[in-house]
């Protein structure tokens, strides 16, 4: 079973998501071994690698979009538990109460965020009213905040502290007073050359979710990162995700989101 290798081999975040991973797969009680791209691939590269009947890809994972479900199998459960849909944002230093007047969504109209061009981040801003500046590369991203070419750069909680870690000659730091949210959920997308391995993969995850092992990986890896969002504290700021279908998200099922 073959999945790309996304972000740097000790990032927190990629830990979490391949011991999910680890945890359906053993839960299925089938016999799959993973084998991780041998360089570093970009998301939109690994898309089309698991959509070509030639590909060299099993697996991704990455923010669901009805479009998304439409060209992979989806696995829908929420490994991220929602939580990349509850965005803070890294700022310029010096700005970290930037946004200690803005009370309503309306009110971000006033400032730019920074996104990669091709994250659904991108249109879900966008089609909320709040103006977005584009990169072509993720560490742009963090110049371009830098030198002050947009206002804020906004990360899932999941994301953000690693990444001020690793960026300490930029002068950043994480704003304190708003938390963006939006309906999202991180899923894993299997190729539709392999419907084996995704209904292997749910049965999996859904039996880790049933005899509560999900609920302690997740605590394990991401409570750290969730206590230090303070995201009680924050004034939350209610997005729409004109990218999700009817059936994107599975409803009714709280024990799979994530509520502060």
């Amino acid at each position: 079973m073959r999945y790309p290798t996304l972000m740097a081999d000790d990032d927190p975040l990629q830990e979490y998501v391949l011991a999910a991973l680890d945890l359906g797969l053993r839960h299925s009680g089938k016999d799959y071994q993973r084998v991780a791209s041998s360089a570093k691939m970009q998301q939109a590269r690994a898309i089309q690698e698991l959509l070509s009947e030639q590909g060299q890809l099993d697996l991704l994972w990455t923010m669901t979009t009805a479009e998304r479900e439409a060209q992979l199998l989806a696995v829908k459960i929420p490994i991220d538990k929602g939580l990349f849909g509850w965005r803070i944002a890294l700022v310029k230093r010096g700005r970290g109460n930037i946004f200690k007047t803005v009370m309503k969504s309306k009110d971000l109209q006033a400032y730019s965020a920074g996104q990669e061009h091709d994250w659904p981040d991108t249109p879900i801003l966008r089609s909320n009213g709040l103006p977005v500046v584009t990169a072509t590369s993720y560490e742009a991203l963090f110049n371009m905040l830098d030198g002050k070419r947009f206002d804020y750069f906004p990360r899932s909680v999941m994301e953000i502290w690693q990444e001020y870690r690793e960026h300490p000659f930029h002068n950043l730091e994480v704003e304190k007073t708003i938390v963006l949210h939006y309906p999202t959920a991180l899923y894993f997308f299997v190729s539709p050359r392999r419907p084996e391995l995704a209904k292997d993969l749910h049965a999996g995850l859904e039996k880790a979710v049933a005899d509560g092992s999900f609920e302690r990986l997740f605590r394990k890896h991401l409570l750290p990162a969730i206590k230090k969002a303070n995201i009680q504290k924050r004034r939350v700021l209610e997005l729409s995700n004109p990218l999700l279908g009817p059936d994107s998200l599975p409803g009714k099922r709280p024990e799979l989101w994530y509520k502060p």
